[in-house]
């Protein structure tokens, strides 16, 4: 069964995701585009191959007008709470892009709103279905019990012009990915969170767009995060440099000879690299691709998507659980954030 689905936002991230992912879906067709500038709307439904008549610049007139099973939010981050909000409202599954919202508050509302309606809400982190994040998942345990965990990310990023005004940019636009694989990767919630976000002086940014964050995950595991998006010189990949120190060797997702991906160090230093065509999934199912055909199977089954909505509370829970510790210099529980039914 194809679904229908309608895509609001085709800006640069929006347009890349429908002609890459969205136009080569086996479960989805389109219903129809929204993107609030006409121009660009035009320009992007014809590579699209979508009909004008199917065209919006209004997303309530879409939602309203086009016959659809679902939508999917790629417009910028400050307009997913409202979007999400009128497209379950009407009736509409829902799959959005990270961050899921940028308060906790509007997150509860719409996990309620979704359960209430018995609708989908699902978030796409993406990176949950990266081979280089699903070899290291599976590398974990080849020696011995994991203790702690070291993570670090570092890019020079020039911002769009909603995230230069941002609270917590860092926090909520890239560190979103590496706080959701910790979760993912150690099957455990956070139980603790300490931290500080800065600036630096010439930052294009009004927001922080440095983080250096401790946690321990409700396993009693602790884990050490630093990232930052103003990083000239030498750039991090996006799944960031990972060190997962065992009790008999240490496992890493980075570049230890043999180019970027996963190596296993044992106790005697042999190193070994985990190939990436050896990697679970071929790139057709890769990233935004088994996004997409999770959402699709869990609208057909009515079942619990695993990147839910009410999942993702958690690490957005996190999220401003850091941002609050840094600005009160007390150690926060991200799970107090969380009210729902």
């Amino acid at each position: 069964m194809t679904l229908r689905i309608i895509q609001v936002g085709l800006g640069m991230h929006g347009f890349g995701v429908a002609q890459a992912f969205v136009k080569h879906s086996p479960d989805f067709e389109y219903a129809g585009v929204v993107e609030i500038n006409p121009a660009r709307l035009k320009e992007c439904a014809a590579v699209l191959g979508v009909a004008e008549e199917v065209s919006f610049t209004d997303y309530k007139e879409a939602f309203a007008t086009l016959t659809a099973d679902a939508v999917f939010v790629t417009a910028a981050s400050p307009y997913h709470y409202a979007i999400c909000k009128a497209a379950l409202e009407q009736g509409l599954h829902v799959l959005v892009e990270k961050p899921f919202v940028l308060n906790i508050e509007e997150g509860c509302e719409l996990v309620e709103l979704a359960k209430n309606k018995q609708l989908i809400l699902m978030v796409s982190q993406n990176y949950r279905y990266q081979n280089h994040v699903l070899s290291l998942k599976n590398a974990i345990g080849e020696v011995g019990k994991p203790l702690f965990v070291q993570a670090q990310f570092y890019y020079d990023h020039f911002g769009k012009d909603y995230q230069q005004v941002m609270d917590n940019f860092m926090l909520l636009e890239m560190a979103v990915h590496h706080i959701d694989m910790i979760r993912y990767l150690f099957e455990s919630n956070i139980r603790t969170v300490s931290g500080k976000t800065w600036n630096i002086e010439g930052s294009m940014y009004n927001g922080h767009p440095n983080v250096q964050a401790s946690m321990e995950l409700d396993n009693g595991m602790p884990v050490f995060y630093l990232g930052s998006l103003v990083s000239k010189g030498l750039a991090s990949p996006w799944e960031g440099e990972w060190r997962v120190q065992c009790q008999d060797g240490s496992i890493h997702l980075g570049d230890l000879g043999q180019g970027y991906g996963v190596y296993i160090v044992d106790q005697q230093q042999n190193k070994s690299y985990v190939p990436y065509e050896d990697g679970p999934l071929p790139d057709s199912k890769q990233g935004i691709h088994s996004v997409l055909a999770e959402f699709a199977a869990r609208i057909q089954d009515g079942a619990e998507p695993a990147l839910s909505g009410r999942d993702n509370l958690h690490t957005l829970a996190a999220l401003i659980a850091f941002a609050d510790s840094s600005a009160s210099g007390l150690v926060k529980h991200p799970e107090s954030y969380i009210v729902t039914n």
